[in-house]
């Protein structure tokens, strides 16, 4: 009898902590990566940038690109209403006779990441797009990278992270939201493996619509 508790314990002990352990070690391995990308302006030249808006210098680094001659032209994906290239370019301090406004494109359908990567994939259709610069904060890139090789998959996208001020791991922000885009991106990651067509970033119960 006691052998039999013992065996169902270990049983329970590893059925439950395994996933456990996985997940932990994916975690780890995420906050490796999220500091492992380059801030660094690059040095090729390519086709575009490609910026996602929802963080801070996200477009001006983009705009430091185009200005810089590193690309021919920059998409902003997720521009709100009311948002005009010229605000923008006031925002961004540069040298703005640099900056000719028919290579800025701004999207603003898009809401959230899997919409950022539709709205794009419509202009790098467009504009026969064969490599570009992802721009986005560091903690945001492992899922727009995995949204966007699914959604653009002939197209080459070179990641380029902003750094969120004060993101670092003596924070417990950093931590936090470490945390949440991890999840973030294994809700992405199943999606993607096992709803490839889905345009919704949750996929619904089936008979709902």
């Amino acid at each position: 009898m006691f052998r039999l508790l013992r065996y169902i314990f270990l049983t329970l002990l590893i059925s439950l902590g395994l996933p456990v352990v996985v997940w932990f070690a994916g975690y780890l391995i995420f906050c490796v990566s999220i500091s492992s990308f380059t801030t660094e302006e690059p040095e090729d030249h390519l086709d575009a940038a490609i910026v996602l808006t929802g963080g801070s210098n996200r477009i001006n680094y983009g705009l430091d690109l185009l200005a810089h001659e590193k690309v021919r032209y920059l998409f902003v994906s997720g521009v709100h209403e009311g948002v005009t290239l010229k605000k923008l370019l006031q925002l961004w301090g540069g040298d703005i006779s640099k900056i000719d406004s028919q290579t800025v494109i701004l999207g603003r359908e898009a809401g959230n990441t899997l919409s950022n990567a539709l709205e794009a994939a419509i202009w790098v259709d467009d504009y026969k797009v064969q490599d570009g610069y992802l721009i986005t904060s560091t903690y945001h890139m492992p899922r727009s990278l995995l949204e966007f090789r699914h959604t653009v998959p002939g197209t080459l996208l070179v990641p380029y992270a902003v750094e969120p001020k004060d993101f670092s791991v003596s924070s417990p922000y950093y931590w936090k939201v470490a945390f949440i885009e991890y999840n973030k991106f294994l809700i992405t990651l199943y999606r993607i493996l096992f709803y490839p067509e889905e345009v919704r970033p949750l996929p619904l119960p089936q008979g709902l619509t």
